[in-house]
């Protein structure tokens, strides 16, 4: 059903449907603002990367072909977050705070996250934080343009590392 009413949204958007933009703002800010976040390492170049994200998304929403909204969006802020980096040569590495998805809110802990975190290479962070924003391990391989069974196998290599530096044990 989301999926759904995210692409009406933006199928809305191609007839410059404000009301529709602004909905789709409000549902898909935070995942765009999180893998900002992840990239650019500072709060105030987040909120850029995302403004820009959604100005993209405004200017673009006739290119969009109808099949996932969600990937299509995130693939967009992924690739101006790359864009950031390579223009402001930053070291990836783990920012501060990790905004984390609202269900998730009450049990997340920055300083614990990055604890957890520092154990992983970006392009896991990448995944597990995707993956906590509820995309599915097939939407993840669309967004950062790795094979489907490679997104899964790094995402159960990524767990692996967090629950062995909890002292946690993978029973399968």
């Amino acid at each position: 059903m989301e999926k759904e009413h995210l692409n009406n949204l933006l199928f809305r958007i191609r007839e410059h449907d404000k009301d529709a933009f602004s909905e789709l703002y409000e549902q898909m800010k935070g995942c765009v603002y999180g893998i900002a976040l992840l990239y650019s390492q500072s709060h105030a170049d987040a909120e850029d990367i995302m403004q820009n994200t959604f100005i993209q998304v405004w200017n673009k929403a006739h290119l969009y072909s109808g099949k996932n909204a969600k990937s299509w969006i995130m693939t967009i802020a992924r690739n101006l977050s790359h864009n950031f980096m390579k223009q402001n040569s930053k070291n990836a590495e783990l920012p501060e705070e990790i905004p984390a998805p609202d269900c998730f809110s009450d049990i997340y802990d920055s300083e614990y996250i990055k604890y957890l975190f520092s154990c992983l290479r970006e392009d896991e962070r990448e995944i597990i934080v995707l993956s906590s924003y509820g995309f599915s391990h097939l939407e993840i391989s669309k967004i950062v343009r790795c094979p489907y069974s490679t997104v899964r196998w790094k995402y159960r290599n990524a767990v692996k590392k967090i629950l062995k530096k909890t002292g946690g044990a993978d029973n399968e």
